[in-house]
């Protein structure tokens, strides 16, 4: 009995060592498994332009808005938008044949005194009439040819300049109200740019200053300049006009188009440049994670201007670094990361 104990005991326990050793190690955990992944970009010296945004409606350099002068129907639009016209061109005609025109009241007159004009050149070339009776016609005939001729002035309403239809704001079979307007023409050589700025970006322009205009309808930009800056705000808006101009010899820009007008205000040259997103502030101070081997280093910096989404880094940093863009809010100082992806 004692022998089978002691059997058993020993099979039991050579099962365990058995069992144990069938039994895997566990492995011991890789660094890299524990590192936080970002990405990070080589910070090398930049040249940047501190540039102001504004927005703006282009105008031709020489702008004429017609209006109606009397109260008609539109008999017709010669033209439409976009359309050039030449300085005296008709643009839009109201109805001749109205009852407000006064046209056939005036027609008719003036019919009358031209036969009556006509007739008597004739006799006092012929010494048949007086000239007293001559005068008397020809006064009549010009008295009532300038009353139709200003009524038709009146009817067919002409550009005052050359340049291109901006603006139709009517249409055929439309009573229009006296001072109504019709529509707009300007002129394209040269063409100008005004937009609001608040009292205190208004001290950072001058005349003559470069300004860019760039718009995504023409898909390009020119170089103009500041013309004129307002000395009073306006008493609604409490913003001063600043005006610009520039040339459009090969008409590429038109007027009426949507811009974005660039002032560049200081050219930065050999700068840091991080984006503005890199930059935490923890406790109370600007800090920037930079990694090397492997490693994440918080760097207390200073800053300077703000650039299109970046920032100046006067102090805090150095040209080689690599600093982290993405993944910065999850790190501590001397936490261990991996770098996913390096821009330059």
């Amino acid at each position: 009995m004692r022998q089978r104990l002691i059997s058993g005991i020993v099979l039991l326990a050579t099962l365990a060592l058995t069992a144990c050793g069938d039994q895997e190690a566990e492995p011991e955990a890789n660094p890299s498994d524990l590192a936080t992944s970002v990405r990070g970009t080589l910070l090398e010296p930049a040249n940047e332009a501190v540039v102001r945004t504004y927005t703006a409606t282009l105008e031709g350099e020489k702008q004429a808005v017609l209006y109606a002068r009397l109260s008609e129907a539109v008999d017709k639009v010669h033209v439409e938008e976009g359309d050039r016209v030449e300085a005296d061109q008709v643009v839009v005609s109201l109805d001749k044949q109205g009852a407000t025109s006064g046209y056939r009241a005036a027609l008719a007159p003036f019919q009358n005194a031209k036969k009556l004009y006509e007739k008597m050149k004739y006799l006092y070339e012929e010494g048949a009439v007086s000239e007293t009776e001559f005068d008397e016609a020809e006064t009549a005939y010009e008295s009532t040819r300038a009353q139709l001729e200003s009524i038709e002035k009146m009817l067919d309403v002409r550009s005052p300049i050359a340049g291109e239809v901006t603006s139709i704001n009517v249409s055929e079979g439309d009573f229009v109200q006296m001072g109504q307007h019709l529509a707009t023409v300007a002129s394209t050589g040269r063409l100008r740019a005004k937009f609001p700025v608040n009292a205190t970006e208004v001290q950072e322009f001058q005349v003559g200053d470069e300004v860019i205009l760039t718009s995504e309808v023409a898909g390009d930009t020119a170089v103009g300049s500041v013309v004129s800056i307002a000395r009073s705000a306006d008493p609604l808006t409490r913003a001063f006009m600043v005006e610009t101009q520039f040339d459009n010899p090969e008409g590429i820009f038109h007027p009426g188009t949507f811009v974005r007008i660039k002032y560049i205000l200081d050219r930065l040259e050999n700068v840091l440049l991080v984006p503005r997103t890199a930059v935490l502030v923890l406790d109370g101070t600007p800090t920037v994670f930079t990694v090397s081997d492997s490693v994440a280093h918080a760097n207390e910096v200073t800053m300077g201007a703000e650039v299109n989404g970046h920032v100046v880094i006067t102090a805090g940093l150095k040209a080689g670094d690599t600093v982290v863009v993405l993944g910065q809010d999850y790190l501590n100082d001397g936490a261990r990361v991996r770098i996913s992806e390096l821009s330059e």
